[in-house]
C-alpha cells in the first residue's frame, strides 16, 4: 500500500516545514536553525531541502503540499520585519511612519518603497519580487499565491494541482486538537494570536462525529496579542520575540500596583461577548494610546497589569465557551498559547477538566497544523517532539578533532551519564547536545544547558556569564514525571511534557528546585519527563537523582542570546566557543572541556 506523504509549509515569522507520513509527523524543521537568524521570516527552503533528503533515502514522494495561510501579502515578505527591524524601526512602524498614516487615510506606499530601497530585504527569501515593486502590486495576494505554487513546485516536483492553501487559524486549531497525546475527544479548541488571514481568534468544537473540528466562532476584533506586542515594544523589547520577557517580568509587580495599571490602562479596552473577545473602548491608534497611558507607571507594574488583563479576558472567554458548549476539555493554540502563566490560570478554572497546550503553539507550528488539516481523521498524536536536525548524520568524532585544539580544550571520549551527573552535582554547568533537536521554542534535553536546580548561583551564572540574558528571567525545570507530585501541585494531573503550562511548587521541597523556578511567585514551567519520551535524558536525570535525591535539572536552551537554538554541529561548536560555558557533552559520548 502506497504511503500518504504530506508537506506543510509556514511562511510567516519563524517559518517552518513539516513532513507527515501516514498520519504521523516525522520531521518539523524551523528555517532559523539553518540560517541562524532567529524568527526567520520567509520561504523555508533549507528546511524543505532537509525533508527532501530524508524522502530520497526512504524512496518516497510527496502527495500533497499545503501552505498554512490563504492571504499572505507580498509586501510583508519583501519587508521581513523580524529579519532586520531594530526596536527603533518598530517604533517608527507602529508610530509615526506607517500606522499613523493608515489611521489618517494617508498613503503608505512611499514608506514601503523606502524600506525596499534601504534594507537588505531579499536575502534568503527566494521569491522574485520585481513585479511587486509597483505599489499597485504590494498587496496582490492572488499573484503571490501563484509565485508560492511555482516556487515549491520547482523545488519538490509536486504537481501544481496538489499544492493548496489553508486558513491560518484552521491550521492553528487542527494543531491544537490533533497534536494532543491524550486525544481529548470531547473538546473545545481556542485559537488566539495577533493576526492570521485577517483573523485573530476562533473557537472550534467536536461533535458526535469526534475527531472532526467544527468552527463556531471567528473574529478579527480580539486585540489581546496586539496589545501584548505593543506593550513589549513600549517596554523597549522586541515584539514577536520578547513577549516572554514581559511575562517573566510580571510577577515582580506588587498586586496593588499591577491592579492600578490594569484598572487605569487596560480594563476597558476589550470585553468578552458571545464567546469572543471584542472591542469595548478601543482607540484607533493603540500604540499612541498606550504610550501616553504608561507614562506614570513603572515598567514592572505595566507588565503585571498587562498579564492581569490577559488572564481576566481569557478566563471570561473560557467561561462563556463552557456555558455555550458544556465542553470541559480545552485545547489552546496560537501565539497567546505561549504565555505559560496565562495557561496556568486557565488550567485552574473549576469547569476545566483538562487543558491541552501543544508544544510551541505560535506560527512555527502552522506547518504541522497544515499536515493535520490534510490528514484529519488519519492523524496520529504528536508523541515525539524531537523532530529536527539529527546530529547522528554528522561525522562527530572527526569534526571534534578538527575543531577543538588540544592546546585550548580537553576531549574525553566515551563519557557517561554518571560522570556528567557528578559534574552537575558539583555545580558545574554543562551544555548537552544529542540526536535530533527539539521542534519549537523550548529546549527539552537534546539542545539544553543543564545545571543543578538547587543552587541559585547557577541561575545567575547562566543569565549573566553564559547567555547574557535579562537578570529577572527565570529558568525552566525538567523533572521525572513519576516524581513530580513531591515538588509540584498538579491536582488535575495535566500531562505537561513540553513546558507549556505553569504550576505552583510545594513549600516543603522548594529549596531543592529553586533555581529552576520563578523567584517571586515560586511557580515553575516544567517538562514532565517520562522514560519513553527521551530515554537518554531521563537516565541522565536519574543518575543525578541517585547522587542528590533530586529528580530534576535546571534546563535552558543551548544558544547565545539573540540566536536560535543551536542545531547542527557547526552551530553547536560556535555557541560553545563564544559563550562562558566550560563543558559540552555531545551525543552521550564526547565531553569537551575548556582549559
Amino acid at each position: 500500500m502506497r504511503s500518504k506523504v504530506y508537506l506543510g509549509i509556514n511562511l510567516s515569522h519563524n517559518s517552518s516545514a513539516a513532513l507527515m507520513i501516514d498520519g504521523e509527523i516525522i520531521i518539523c524543521t524551523q528555517e532559523e536553525r539553518f540560517t541562524n537568524k532567529k524568527n526567520f521570516f520567509g520561504y523555508p527552503k533549507k528546511s524543505i531541502d532537509y525533508i527532501l533528503k530524508y524522502l530520497r533515502k526512504k524512496k518516497l514522494e510527496i502527495n500533497k503540499i499545503a501552505y498554512s495561510s490563504e492571504k499572505n501579502k507580498p509586501f510583508v515578505f519583501m519587508v521581513p520585519f523580524t529579519h532586520f527591524f531594530s526596536i527603533k524601526d518598530y517604533h517608527g512602524y507602529y508610530g509615526e511612519d506607517y500606522y499613523k498614516k493608515v489611521f489618517n487615510n494617508q498613503s503608505t506606499k512611499k514608506y514601503i518603497s523606502d524600506l525596499l530601497k534601504n534594507k537588505k530585504n531579499n536575502e534568503n527569501l527566494y521569491f522574485n519580487f520585481k513585479k511587486y515593486k509597483n505599489p499597485k502590486n504590494f498587496e496582490n495576494i492572488e499573484e503571490f499565491k501563484k509565485d508560492q505554487i511555482n516556487l515549491v513546485h520547482k523545488q519538490t516536483g509536486v504537481n501544481k494541482k496538489d499544492i493548496i492553501f489553508l486558513n491560518h487559524h484552521a491550521c492553528h486549531a487542527h494543531y491544537g486538537y490533533f497534536a494532543s497525546v491524550k486525544g481529548y475527544k470531547d473538546c473545545a479548541v481556542v485559537t488566539l494570536d495577533s493576526d492570521g488571514d485577517y483573523i485573530n481568534q476562533s473557537v472550534w468544537i467536536t461533535k458526535n462525529d469526534k475527531n472532526v473540528l467544527h468552527k463556531i466562532r471567528e473574529s478579527n476584533k480580539c486585540d489581546l496579542a496586539r496589545i501584548y506586542k505593543l506593550t513589549t515594544l513600549l517596554l523597549s523589547m522586541k515584539p514577536d520575540e520578547h513577549e516572554f520577557k514581559v511575562m517573566g517580568l510580571a510577577p515582580y509587580a506588587k498586586h496593588k500596583y499591577a491592579q492600578e495599571v490594569y484598572e487605569n490602562v487596560f480594563k476597558d479596552l476589550l470585553q468578552v461577548k458571545n464567546c469572543m473577545v471584542v472591542h469595548k473602548n478601543r482607540p484607533p491608534d493603540m500604540y499612541s494610546f498606550l504610550k501616553k497611558k504608561f507614562e506614570p507607571y513603572r515598567f514592572d507594574n505595566i507588565a503585571g497589569g498587562l498579564q492581569m488583563f490577559l488572564e481576566k479576558m481569557t478566563e471570561e472567554l473560557f467561561k462563556q465557551i463552557y456555558k455555550k458548549t458544556k465542553k470541559r476539555n480545552f485545547a489552546l493554540s496560537g501565539g497567546v498559547a505561549m504565555n505559560i502563566k496565562n495557561n496556568k490560570s486557565l488550567s485552574e478554572l473549576k469547569f476545566v477538566d483538562k487543558l491541552y497546550v501543544p508544544p510551541s503553539g505560535s506560527d512555527e507550528s502552522l506547518s504541522i497544523g497544515a499536515c493535520y488539516h490534510l490528514a484529519k481523521n488519519e492523524s496520529k498524536p504528536l508523541e515525539n517532539i524531537y523532530l529536527g536536525y539529527d546530529l547522528n548524520d554528522e561525522n562527530i568524532k572527526n569534526q571534534i578533532k578538527k575543531k577543538f585544539s588540544k592546546k585550548n580544550y580537553q576531549i574525553h571520549e566515551n563519557f557517561n551519564h554518571k560522570s556528567i551527573a557528578k559534574l552537575l552535582r558539583n555545580n558545574e554547568i554543562v551544555a548537552c547536545a544529542r540526536g535530533r533537536e527539539e521542534f519549537g521554542a523550548r529546549a527539552l534535553g537534546n539542545r539544553s544547558i543543564l545545571a543543578s536546580p538547587q543552587n541559585l548561583n547557577n541561575k545567575f551564572i547562566i543569565n549573566e556569564a553564559i547567555k547574557n540574558r535579562d537578570f529577572w528571567m527565570p529558568f525552566a525545570l525538567s523533572i521525572q514525571s513519576d516524581k513530580q507530585h513531591d515538588y509540584i501541585y498538579n491536582k488535575k494531573k495535566i500531562d505537561c511534557k513540553y513546558m507549556t503550562i505553569g504550576f505552583d511548587t510545594k513549600n516543603k521541597s522548594y529549596d531543592k528546585i529553586k533555581a529552576g523556578t520563578h523567584p517571586y511567585d515560586k511557580t515553575v514551567r516544567p517538562q514532565f519527563l517520562s522514560k519513553d519520551s527521551n530515554p537518554s535524558y531521563y537516565n541522565l536525570i536519574n543518575e543525578f537523582y541517585k547522587l542528590t535525591g533530586i529528580p530534576a535539572l535546571l534546563n535552558t536552551s543551548f544558544n547565545l542570546h539573540g540566536f536560535p537554538l543551536s542545531s547542527n554541529l557547526s552551530n553547536i561548536i560556535y555557541t560553545f566557543k563564544n559563550s562562558g560555558l566550560k563543558y559540552l557533552y555531545i551525543n552521550d559520548r564526547f565531553l569537551i572541556k575548556k582549559k
